[in-house]
């Protein structure tokens, strides 16, 4: 810890637009992002090391929660299947 130095806080809130899609997203210079989802106003406390700037910008990815979500927190947000909400099947790497 005495490497990385002296660490500030920063206090954002957000507003969220739901559980199926995410609201924003928290960067972080050079050490990526966070994207935030949820219902209602979100206050979020950031801290990192001094130096390091962090914004909050619409999400790159809305709608990742329905990849990532149960494999973090068991929720039943990701959908089973290969198939897309309209019924289509799914396309990209690793699939047939």
């Amino acid at each position: 810890m005495e490497q990385i130095g002296e660490f500030e806080s920063h206090d954002i809130e957000i507003d969220g637009t739901g559980w199926k899609e995410a609201a924003a997203d928290i960067t972080l210079r050079g050490l990526g992002w966070v994207a935030v989802t949820g219902a209602g106003v979100a206050k979020v406390r950031v801290s990192v090391p001094k130096g390091i700037g962090i914004s909050v910008r619409p999400p790159l990815m809305p709608f990742d929660i329905w990849e990532a979500a149960a494999s973090h927190t068991g929720g039943k947000a990701v959908r089973k299947g290969g198939k897309t909400k309209s019924g289509k099947r799914r396309k990209g790497v690793g699939r047939r």
